[in-house]
């Protein structure tokens, strides 16, 4: 059975174990669409698991604009043609799979709720009633919540109780932190994924998969940001004490540095990435200005020479949309207060963070340290799928082999982004400041 999940057991378990088997990981995104396979092989005692990866497929994404599903049948031939080339690869079928999204327009909130401890111990009877009540308040009959996380509890004064099974009181509260998204367009999403004979067995928001697929250990516990950069959004989630405590997805990516391109300079799309990719730069390149590269122009013949234009033309044209990109995600941390989580951490990761300068762009605009994310905890990982753009289909692997995210998926419903951020933003003033 591919991708097996174990739903009863994901609010209880507090220690993630990696289970022997084989697992398929669907990434859904605006320029691409990737499927992996890997086989987990269970090691001797005390050793880590062996997660090797048998089956590849990834291609170019049709009838996704901006994270949205724009054309159903383009988008679900995209996952019928990956699908296929992983499983002809992994001499393997696939039944289920575990899938990333960023569409639905993903928000984050803090839900605080208390209730009077009936006998004056904490059972665990309590602690699912606690929940109830914060699922009752958030709920909303447009939007469904996709991750919750029980950030910290408190026991009458005493605050940031990890667990308060046995502890005795008057009254029970939790912080829970809820990622919610439209309902339409992951019904969209979970559309596609169905005609294609595939059940899916767990999801996640792309920016966590791609921090559970990027970020070390210590990222994760001490306090990180991912800033996933993917072609039609950005996607950012910042993590403390192994969880996810805030995440949001801008709808701007590197799609939108090459339509600038093409714009800019006449020319095709396919020329504008590679121009991009090969003389772009997200900061003044010495020399430049003296530099003429060739380009092409829409609707001449291959043969012929080209324009010729500065290199310092091309980045000028780049650097605007790359300094609004960053200033967005900046804004969008400071006015949930997220920005403090992180600490000093922030790892760019997607196909888009690939440009050069970005990092050193970022770290000045953002004022931290910054690094490019790649896949980890993967064994036998083409070279081919190794880079920034395929961390959110590692990070998909990594948590469908322990059976889904460390929080619990539920089916709640979430308030306005107005409440969201004031609460987050209350929640880190208490907690971290």
């Amino acid at each position: 059975m591919i991708g097996r999940v174990n739903r009863g057991r994901r609010e209880k378990r507090r220690v993630a174990e990696v289970r022997p088997g084989v697992y398929a990981a669907l990434d859904v995104g605006s320029s691409k669409v990737v499927c992996l396979l890997a086989k987990v092989e269970q090691q001797r005692e005390g050793m880590r698991p062996k997660t090797k990866v048998i089956g590849v497929g990834y291609g170019e994404s049709a009838g996704i604009r901006q994270g949205q599903i724009a054309e159903l049948d383009r988008v679900e031939a995209s996952i019928r043609q990956v699908v296929t080339k992983a499983e002809e690869m992994a001499d393997t079928q696939v039944e289920e799979v575990f899938i990333s999204f960023s569409c639905g327009k993903p928000q984050s909130q803090i839900v605080r709720v208390e209730t009077p401890l009936h006998t004056g111990e904490v059972g665990e009877a309590d602690v699912r009633r606690l929940h109830a009540l914060a699922r009752q308040q958030a709920q909303r009959s447009d939007r469904e919540i996709v991750h919750s996380a029980a950030l910290g509890y408190s026991v009458d004064a005493a605050a940031g109780i990890r667990d308060p099974n046995g502890m005795f009181g008057e009254k029970l509260g939790v912080s829970v932190h809820m990622v919610s998204a439209a309902l339409a367009p992951l019904h969209n999403l979970e559309v596609c994924v169905e005609k294609c004979h595939l059940e899916i067995s767990g999801r996640a928001v792309a920016a966590y998969a791609a921090g559970m697929g990027c970020l070390h250990d210590e990222e994760l516990e001490y306090g990180a940001t991912i800033v996933d950069m993917g072609g039609g959004t950005t996607s950012i989630a910042a993590f403390q004490e192994g969880k996810m405590v805030y995440c949001d997805v801008i709808p701007v990516g590197g799609r939108h540095i090459t339509n600038d391109i093409v714009r800019g300079l006449s020319t095709p799309f396919r020329e504008a990435e590679r121009l991009k990719t090969l003389h772009g730069n997200a900061l003044p390149v010495p020399g430049a200005h003296g530099e003429m590269i060739r380009v092409a122009q829409i609707g001449e013949e291959r043969d012929i020479d080209g324009n010729r234009v500065p290199r310092e033309e091309l980045i000028s044209i780049i650097q605007p949309r790359v300094e609004e990109t960053i200033e967005l995600v900046s804004e969008r941390l400071k006015a949930a207060g997220a920005d403090k989580i992180g600490g000093n951490v922030v790892v760019l990761t997607g196909g888009a963070s690939e440009l050069m300068g970005l990092q050193e762009f970022a770290a000045r605009a953002l004022a931290k340290r910054v690094r490019i994310g790649r896949p980890m905890r993967l064994d036998s990982l083409p070279p081919s799928v190794s880079g920034p753009a395929f961390s959110a289909s590692a990070g998909l692997i990594s948590l469908a082999q322990v059976g889904g995210p460390r929080e619990q998926a539920t089916t709640i419903l979430a308030p306005q982004r107005a409440q969201s951020f004031g609460r987050i933003g209350a929640w880190i003033k208490e907690t971290f400041l």
